[in-house]
């Protein structure tokens, strides 16, 4: 019974390293085929979305601090805040290596191939083009659906908490 558990032990462990050695093998083919994903997806833009925002924000925080500074400094802000991202982006453990990985972890290449597929199909441009549309109004959904809920659930807690004779 000692050699069949042992047996057992070292033969799920060998199929354990091996599916997990192969999972880290990261082929050039693979590679390529998730950039162009991110690409067609629009993934990427993000970088683009995320310098607006961060350009937006330190504009506003300055023009509120020092409204005496000159335009010129906010174009500034622009090109550094762009120039930054971007070079991150593509810089060797930037976003786009770190989505790669992401990306490798969970999806085969065959998933990514399928994926390329149907985000280069008619629906699959759609749904890439109303995706971030479509986030932005769920997360506010969300967030109404949420605050609308908060009440409920203050009244009904307080009431559990009254019908065990706890006072807070």
């Amino acid at each position: 019974m000692n050699k069949a558990y042992l047996i057992l032990v070292v033969g799920i462990a060998a199929l354990l390293t091996v599916n997990v050695s192969a999972a880290e093998n990261l082929l050039p083919a693979k590679e390529a085929d998730i950039k162009k994903l991110l690409e067609v997806t629009g993934s990427l833009k993000i970088a683009k979305n995320m310098s607006e925002a961060v350009v937006n924000q330190m504009s506003r925080a300055l023009k509120q601090a020092r409204p005496d500074v000159p335009p010129e400094t906010f174009d500034i802000i622009h090109d550094e805040v762009n120039k930054t991202i971007s070079e991150a982006m593509v810089a060797k453990g930037g976003f786009i290596d770190l989505m790669i990985v992401l990306y490798h972890r969970y999806y085969t290449h065959a998933d990514i191939k399928g994926l390329l597929a149907f985000f280069q199909s008619p629906l699959g441009r759609k749904a890439s083009s109303l995706g971030p549309v479509m986030s932005q109004e769920g997360f506010a959904i969300g967030q109404r659906w949420g605050e609308s809920l908060g009440p409920i659930i203050d009244r009904r807690v307080r009431a559990r908490i009254r019908d065990k004779g706890i006072e807070i």
